[in-house]
């Protein structure tokens, strides 16, 4: 028997794209839980890529990129492979996938969501500054609002899409209702999760512990009327298992 088997039994429900969502996977069943894998969405270039690649190429004389995920990272990379200038990331993970490259990333440990990020000092003073937001189709526009009404000139990059996924709502179901808690990596994952709940789907769903990468998502839980999510000190792998055992000891105590 695995002495650190501290979640044997959980049975996790991993919404997670199946190409990210795998180290999380390994991770719970070495500590003995059972991971229930329905990716919802999956992470793809976004459509016209050549014009990404022109305006990452064309941002080089920005004073900074902020990245915001390990995917903006990645698919930043494959459509840029030059020297980019100084770099910001939104969460530890981001912060590595910079690193494994030969970036030098400015303030990465204290800031895992955009709201942290804009409270730090290097982004307080930033009039007649250039920023580049490198993100994914669609994000939230608060780091790009905030930034100009400081006086920065902001050029936001999409180097990615996120495209939903079909499933059988059914089975969907059945998962939820099989599963002790949910991972939750992403605002747009918990809506596509909520879409496809039939209606014998929603009760169990809204009962579901959940586990969601920032207090933005934890709003939006509690607007579509879930429980009330627990957040990870960080947005990595390690974190939401570290996130996952303090649940269960307070569920056992």
């Amino acid at each position: 028997m695995n002495d650190g088997a501290t979640l044997r039994g959980l049975r996790v429900l991993v919404t997670r794209p199946a190409a990210q969502a795998e180290p999380l996977c390994q991770l719970l069943e070495a500590r003995g839980a059972t991971p229930l894998r329905l990716p919802l969405q999956s992470i793809e270039p976004v459509r016209q890529p050549a014009i990404a690649a022109r305006a990452l190429v064309q941002a080089r004389g920005a004073d900074a990129w902020i990245f915001t995920s390990t995917n903006a990272v990645t698919h930043a990379r494959r459509l840029d492979g030059g020297r980019w200038p100084r770099t910001i990331a939104v969460g530890a993970a981001t912060a590595a996938a910079l690193r494994q490259l030969g970036c030098d990333v400015d303030l990465p440990d204290g800031a895992f969501t955009s709201e942290a990020l804009l409270a730090l000092p290097a982004l307080r003073d930033v009039a007649g500054r250039r920023h580049a937001i490198v993100t994914g189709e669609g994000g939230r526009d608060a780091l790009e609002s905030t930034l100009r009404a400081r006086g920065s000139e902001v050029e936001v990059i999409a180097v990615y899409r996120r495209v939903n996924l079909p499933h059988d709502p059914v089975g969907a179901a059945r998962l939820v209702a099989d599963a002790d808690v949910a991972i939750i990596t992403s605002g747009e994952a918990l809506a596509r999760l909520l879409a496809l709940m039939p209606a014998e789907g929603e009760a169990p769903l809204r009962r579901l512990p959940l586990v969601v990468p920032s207090q933005r998502v934890v709003e939006q839980a509690r607007r579509l009327g879930l429980s009330t999510p627990r957040v990870p000190d960080q947005v990595t792998d390690a974190a939401y298992l570290r996130c996952l055992e303090q649940w269960r000891a307070e569920c056992r105590s």
